[in-house]
């Protein structure tokens, strides 16, 4: 009786261990249905237009007017019924897809995170708390794809042979964010930010495969927070494009 006592037990801790040791981190999809015109008019838009979105990770939004000031933005503040926590993510994964020929030269797009903290317009600080994982702002002038945060020096311009990759053009790319903590003291330290962009094709963008690779950035007191993830066009330093598109497809959110 004890031999088999001892035999269902040893079979419960290997069972328990094997479990444990192949567990899959937890990942989910954002929903982009919050809407939240303050971050609309944080952007300085004459009028703006929300446009939701029912399938989980995914979202597309279309520009509906060429008048400058003119914007169309949604945002997802939760990911499988839970607030998305900075604290949380591990990894962000997705897919962003602009068609050629739809989008004018200095048409001003992104896809980007900031700490929402459960207030209208969130906790923006006039973009000092955000990271763009995708922006058509930057070092190769308006309507030219980067990565950053902010608009400090840090921002990187995406390329390809012969050029930069630009919005009249268009672009179908995979973007992979990862992020880690390390401590320093009570409150304070360090997140380590990555954005790499890769083919399509790829499910992860990594070293092996990374067109570019970004940057790191103090300050965990600022985002130990829930976040929103923002996708929009903004018409407000040129006229946008009537038609234009900008489409994010299957974000995954891997949490630590």
């Amino acid at each position: 009786m004890h031999r088999v006592a001892l035999v269902l037990l040893c079979a419960v801790i290997s069972f328990t261990l094997q479990t444990t040791s192949t567990a899959s981190p937890t990942t989910c999809k954002p929903l982009f249905n919050h809407q939240d015109d303050k971050v609309a008019q944080n952007n300085r838009c004459i009028q703006s237009e929300f446009q939701a979105s029912n399938t989980p990770g995914s979202a597309m939004i279309e520009m509906n007017s060429n008048a400058q000031g003119a914007c169309v933005y949604t945002t997802a503040i939760q990911c499988g019924n839970e607030d998305i926590l900075m604290g949380d993510i591990a990894a962000i994964d997705f897919e962003i897809s602009v068609p050629p020929g739809k989008c004018r030269p200095t048409e001003w797009m992104a896809v980007f995170m900031f700490p929402w903290c459960g207030l209208a317009g969130g906790c923006w600080d006039g973009g000092e708390r955000e990271v763009d994982f995708v922006e058509t702002k930057g070092p190769n002038g308006p309507g030219g794809f980067s990565s950053n945060w902010g608009e400090r020096p840090k921002q990187v311009e995406w390329l390809k042979q012969g050029g930069a990759l630009t919005a009249d053009t268009g672009t179908s790319q995979h973007i992979t964010f990862t992020s880690s903590q390390i401590l320093s003291g009570h409150n304070s330290g360090t997140y380590q930010w990555d954005i790499r962009v890769c083919d399509p094709s790829e499910t992860k963008c990594d070293s092996s495969n990374q067109l570019w690779h970004a940057y790191r950035e103090t300050g965990p007191i600022f985002f130990n927070t829930s976040m929103m993830i923002v996708i929009d066009n903004w018409g407000v330093n040129h006229p946008p494009k009537e038609g234009c598109t900008l489409e994010v497809r299957d974000m995954v959110i891997t949490k630590h």
